[in-house]
């Protein structure tokens, strides 16, 4: 979903002007079996490299992974995991939707031409059709989202910390409330995501032409997480959110968390 958030600058321009060709030895046990020509940054380009990982990953944090951004997500997944279970099951007439929408036909015909025919315009297109179905559950959901009434979030992992343990109980006392009927099907979302913000990766295998290299004072190369101590520090994070359909269904995640 597209926020309008302007976020990350980087000095692209640096970037590319510090650009240069040199050749990555792939070897195994000191053994070498190929040399490939990659991209190489120049040493005046370090400190944008550094700003280059930083920005994306904190990007993926502030758009990408926001508690907004993934509600809508989720929602949207509902309303289209819904809409295949009425057409497999003879009830199209129930989505709002005709048999010869896009969206239907693919459902239906699940080929390469039908898929072709889906993009961003269709899908919005068909949420005005969707929230006339006499299905309420998918004539709601596309209502809200269309109206940007949202699910609320409920920040697990916010809440908890690194707390690992504590999340797993969470967990495991929301799916015993799932099983046992406290929760209907859309009244929660559960949501998990990660970023690794920069991987390492040996010189063993193709994956080493994604390293970001930097040119060393001895015209060879080097991975920027061993040249940068802000990189290197880095590590994986990732978010575990719960989102409620209305308020009471909020409070109740809340005191569940509180429990």
């Amino acid at each position: 979903m597209m926020t309008g958030a302007q976020h990350g600058g980087l000095d692209f321009s640096w970037l590319l002007a510090n650009l240069e060709v040199d050749k990555v030895t792939f070897s195994t046990d000191g053994e070498t079996y190929a040399t490939v020509d990659t991209l190489v940054l120049g040493a005046k380009a370090f400190q944008a490299a550094e700003s280059y990982v930083l920005g994306l990953f904190h990007l993926y944090f502030a758009v990408y992974f926001h508690k907004t951004t993934r509600s809508a997500e989720k929602m949207l997944t509902a309303i289209l995991v819904r809409l295949g279970k009425l057409v497999l099951d003879g009830s199209t007439d129930k989505s709002g939707l005709t048999e010869e929408h896009p969206m239907v036909r693919f459902i239906k015909e699940r080929d390469l031409i039908t898929y072709l025919r889906l993009d961003d315009t269709v899908i919005w297109g068909s949420l005005p059709f969707i929230e006339m179905a006499t299905d309420a559950t998918i004539a709601s959901l596309a209502t809200r989202l269309r109206n940007r009434e949202l699910y609320k979030a409920v920040d697990v992992s916010e809440r908890f910390n690194a707390d690992e343990a504590s999340k797993a109980k969470f967990r495991k006392r929301l799916a015993e409330a799932k099983a046992s009927g406290e929760f209907e099907e859309f009244d929660i979302f559960e949501d998990t995501a990660s970023r690794n913000p920069y991987k390492r990766r040996g010189y063993d295998t193709p994956e080493a032409l994604s390293k970001v290299l930097i040119r060393t004072s001895s015209n060879s190369y080097e991975d920027l997480a061993n040249r940068s101590k802000v990189v290197e520090a880095l590590k994986e994070e990732s978010v575990y959110r719960v989102y409620a359909r209305d308020s009471d269904i909020h409070k109740k995640i809340k005191s569940m968390l509180g429990d």
